[in-house]
């Protein structure tokens, strides 16, 4: 199997973290110092604007909702948002979240200890500050691997604001995944939050590279695949055409499945079209698994 990605979207997530940085490096310039209130300046500011690319041309611009769909408060957000659950669509208060990064400092603290924890597809780091700062180990390694150059170089940046985290980040391609930069260790935790959704084909070569930097790995992926293992209601269908349309991951479920035929990887749990997604046509699922020394 060849891996494959859209052009088009590595060019739009270069740009899109290249608007975050300068946004962060903006505050930075205005004298914030902590990396996790700058993350929080800026989901802040993103709750209100949107970014897009179009024609080459970078473009923000403040958004709007239907009022008589998801009504008006005076802090300049609807009152509710449409997501959805278990293939239904749903309308939420807007300020309701999934919290992905919640889960895995719950996970941690169930099956932990872990040496280090990596993420794949972390763009500016994010969800590896909240697990830090949201209670997650404070004594071992944090990675990130980062496709775009603007994600690395930001991230690198907030992350020498707070040195004790040990965070590293580094440049990571889903279609030639090298994680030679990690040393290797004797238990460690890998996740994905969203990141293989954009890559069209992942070769199961993917996740012998997760689970090869450690003698026993453990791997959360936070994915919308569950279209690809069965309907679970009418979003299903959505879902699939909106991947589809967007030349999204075609082959997440059957690449893992041969991951574990071929690398001896073991599974430990999947549930589909969970959580609270921000789009509601691309809901969230969870397959978790572990290599065989474990």
């Amino acid at each position: 199997m060849t891996a494959s990605q859209v052009p088009a979207w590595r060019d739009f997530y270069e740009a899109a973290w290249a608007y975050r940085a300068e946004f962060m490096r903006s505050k930075i310039r205005g004298g914030e110092t902590d990396p996790y209130r700058i993350i929080k300046l800026f989901e802040a500011h993103e709750r209100k604007y949107s970014f897009t690319l179009r024609n080459g041309e970078s473009i923000v611009e403040r958004k709007t909702w239907p009022k008589d769909i998801y009504g008006e408060t005076p802090a300049g957000v609807p009152m509710l948002r449409g997501t959805s659950l278990r293939g239904e669509i749903l309308r939420v208060p807007f300020h309701a979240r999934d919290h992905l990064h919640d889960f895995i400092i719950d996970y941690i603290d169930e099956n932990g200890p872990y040496d280090c924890i990596l993420e794949l597809g972390c763009g500016y780091g994010r969800a590896l500050f909240e697990i830090f700062y949201g209670g997650g180990p404070s004594n071992i390694p944090y990675f990130g691997g980062e496709l775009t150059k603007s994600g690395v170089a930001i991230a690198q940046e907030l992350a020498a604001l707070r040195p004790d985290m040990k965070a590293t980040f580094f440049a990571f391609d889903h279609l030639q995944p090298d994680l030679s930069i990690v040393p290797r260790v004797d238990r460690a935790l890998v996740y994905t939050m969203h990141s293989i959704e954009q890559v069209a084909l992942i070769d199961p070569s993917f996740f012998a590279a997760a689970a090869g930097i450690a003698k026993d790995v453990t791997g959360l992926h936070f994915e919308p695949f569950g279209y690809q293992l069965g309907e679970t209601g009418p979003v299903t269908k959505d879902h699939k055409k909106f991947m589809q349309e967007r030349g999204w991951n075609q082959n997440f479920a059957v690449a893992l499945a041969q991951a574990m035929q071929r690398y001896g990887l073991n599974s430990d749990f999947t549930v589909t079209e969970q959580f609270l997604p921000a789009d509601w046509q691309n809901p969230t699922s969870l397959t978790i698994w572990r290599s065989a020394a474990a």
